[in-house]
């Protein structure tokens, strides 16, 4: 009986996890094929589903994700705090940037992003809320894994790397070298490793603890200036939300100024 119902839930969510990459509605057989749960399966745990508020279903009979289920993830720990802190300081970034704006943890090997500000350019791009990535591919990856438990970081190194574009860490030696910088400098660049036309440029959030909680990062087309000076201004505002989330802020810049208050940074100029 425990087994049954087991099998029942992990069809259930592997019904729910077709939505990962579905960006529509998807009807019962796309359902059915997309999750390889059995139609009639399928029918019956949807429909509780759908009952529940899990799912909603629109006027063309397809399948959406129901705000019940948005309800109860919102309740999160991890992303709830975090994101009602950060979001003043992620807009006070995007208005002087105009640029994208992203906020993401770790979940196992994976990047979660929580949050978003996105600039018109990017408006239809990945990633969204909810969205994963693999950790050595993004800025905001790479920060997290940089500072990730060594036996994690050392499964992630032996591979395999996954390519996205050209530009994608595949040599594992090579991400080694790149993660031993990321925490020399307290930021990372990711150089058009997702997307051939955007470099996204990170730095991490601490927590309580001392401990990297999550990671900030500031999208730019490759064609404009991303260095240093695009860094240190997403290094004040990831500095911001740390002392916001009761964190070790990261180490003084000389460039950047020490007042840092809520909802706003500030550079010398």
């Amino acid at each position: 009986m425990v087994d049954e119902r087991r099998s029942v839930l992990r069809r259930a969510l592997r019904i729910l996890d077709t939505f990962q990459e579905a960006g529509t509605g998807l009807s019962l057989s796309e359902l059915s094929r997309r999750s390889g749960v059995p139609l009639t399966t399928t029918h019956r745990i949807v429909s509780e589903l759908h009952e529940w508020g899990a799912l909603e279903r629109d006027d063309s009979g397809s399948y959406r994700i129901g705000l019940r289920l948005w309800e109860v993830a919102a309740l999160a720990p991890r992303s709830v705090g975090l994101q009602r802190i950060a979001l003043p300081f992620m807009q006070d970034l995007y208005e002087t940037t105009h640029r994208g704006v992203h906020l993401a943890v770790r979940e196992k090997d994976e990047v979660v992003f929580v949050e978003r500000f996105v600039s018109p350019e990017t408006a239809g791009e990945r990633p969204r809320v909810g969205g994963r990535y693999a950790l050595h591919a993004t800025a905001v990856g790479l920060v997290l894994l940089a500072h990730a438990p060594v036996e994690l970081q050392e499964e992630v190194l032996r591979g395999p790397l996954e390519s996205f574009t050209s530009w994608t860490y595949s040599n594992g030696r090579e991400l080694r070298q790149v993660l031993a910088d990321v925490r020399r400098d307290g930021y990372a660049i990711s150089d058009r490793q997702i997307n051939p036309s955007y470099v996204s440029v990170a730095a991490p959030i601490y927590g309580p603890g001392s401990e990297i909680v999550a990671s900030l990062s500031l999208i730019v087309p490759h064609t404009e200036p991303h260095g240093p000076s695009v860094a240190h201004l997403v290094q004040a505002t990831a500095r911001g939300i740390s002392r916001e989330l009761g964190g070790r802020p990261t180490r003084t810049h000389p460039y950047l100024s020490s007042d840092i208050r809520k909802g706003g940074w500030s550079l010398i100029r």
